[in-house]
């Protein structure tokens, strides 16, 4: 079956046809459309080499799916020059020496101007560097790029069905199939996809969904968080930051700008754990191979589990968003085949047990509509802070996170 999908690339619209779901826009954006300027680094979005402004945010185009950007603005590189007269930033970058071989410095450059587009920009060096922390320099020229800011076709994925339902019911009937999966951002989806950890036979796409990309504040002085919310968009808005501090400060916590930039809140929760064991496929693993196995047990154990692991798995889930809604008593709104319904995110997620591969609550073709924080979770706005101890001071595993919500009577 063939798709046929219109992009705005550089100020040039193009309509492109794809017979293949599994391309990705790096790979179209370099292998039909030879705009090869976005490099092809790590290709599973921690490099950040491949960055693109895609509908005026950065994000990582080897983990998006072309055909689900139907209708976006992408610019790239190559669009920034005009008229012959570098960009400004592709300026300081000469001006500071923020390059070296050259091979990342595209990403970096176009990670930059989205810091900049983004009003993440400033004078504080530790929030520059912490927001260009998605771009990796082999040559080490960190001091002079920070300065400057104040596999084709699919590679080992297997082919799937791709599916673009219209309404809720739709999406949910047609993810009821075994072997379906949801797609919102897919920036875990396709990275596993890419490394053969996850293998669905369909992908349900609702980044098109109504109605579940909006923040809302509800009468009794709670907020509702469409399941489609991106991480940095609500991070980033004044008045639930203001509101619920620690769970801003979680979200900014984790990954890197890019991704925070098209994550999105339903993803977050449904994330799959970061075990190496489960990513490396010669590995036996019983949440990836049921029955297979736990190498984990026996080996590198450092960042797995201390309490309520099981004899099957002692794998974590690796979301700082979920401990911050655990610790505010969040609960999360389940679309279904039998309706809507509400489980409280302290319950939303499995222990491993004998069923490590059963990682939350929901159903076959159920999906998460929205989160909810009640009234009551914004009493700790002067009180609450999220720490995150790990290993770097960005883009690294919580080693152990410590959301912190103090209750004080007169």
């Amino acid at each position: 079956m063939g798709f046929s999908i219109t992009l705005t690339i550089n100020g040039v619209t193009r309509t492109i046809a794809l017979d293949d779901p599994r391309v990705t826009l790096l790979d179209l954006l370099r292998e039909r459309l030879d705009l090869t300027g976005t490099k092809k680094g790590c290709d599973r979005g921690q490099c950040g080499a491949c960055t693109v402004i895609v509908d005026g945010r950065r994000i990582n185009s080897c983990l998006a799916l072309a055909i689900s950007h139907d209708g976006a603005d992408v610019l790239t590189i190559e669009g920034l020059a005009q008229g012959g007269q570098l960009h400004p930033v592709q300026e300081a970058f000469i001006a500071h020496d923020g390059l070296q071989c050259g091979f990342c410095t595209p990403g970096q450059i176009m990670s930059a101007i989205g810091l900049i587009q983004e009003g993440q920009a400033g004078a504080d060096p530790e929030h520059v560097r912490e927001s260009m922390s998605g771009n990796l320099c082999r040559c080490g020229a960190y001091q002079g790029t920070n300065s400057r800011c104040g596999e084709p076709k699919g590679g080992r994925m297997k082919r799937f069905d791709y599916v673009r339902p219209a309404t809720i019911d739709e999406a949910v009937s047609a993810a009821a199939a075994p072997g379906s999966a949801y797609l919102a951002a897919g920036t875990n989806l396709v990275d596993l996809m890419k490394g053969g950890v996850m293998q669905p036979k369909r992908l349900v796409d609702i980044t098109r969904l109504p109605g579940l990309d909006r923040i809302e504040d509800l009468p009794d002085g709670g907020v509702r968080i469409g399941a489609l919310v991106r991480n940095a968009n609500l991070a980033h808005d004044p008045n639930f930051a203001r509101r619920f501090p620690v769970v801003a400060e979680a979200l900014l916590s984790g990954a890197s700008a890019q991704l925070r930039n098209a994550a999105t809140v339903g993803g977050n929760l449904l994330q799959r754990t970061r075990c190496a064991y489960f990513y490396d496929t010669a590995s036996a693993c019983n949440k990836r191979s049921p029955g297979s196995g736990c190498d984990a047990r026996g080996g590198d154990t450092r960042l797995h589990a201390i309490l309520g692991w099981s004899e099957s798995c002692i794998a974590t889930h690796p979301s700082d968003f979920c401990v911050a809604l655990a610790a505010l008593d969040a609960l999360v709104e389940v679309e279904g085949k039998a309706g809507r319904r509400e489980i409280p995110l302290e319950t939303f997620h499995r222990l491993p047990g004998d069923t490590p591969e059963r990682e939350s609550v929901l159903e076959p073709g159920e999906m998460i509509g929205a989160v909810r924080l009640p009234a009551s979770a914004a009493r700790f706005a002067a009180h609450a802070r999220y720490l995150k101890v790990r290993d770097r001071t960005s883009y690294a595993l919580s080693l152990r996170p410590r959301p912190r919500c103090v209750s004080t009577r007169e």
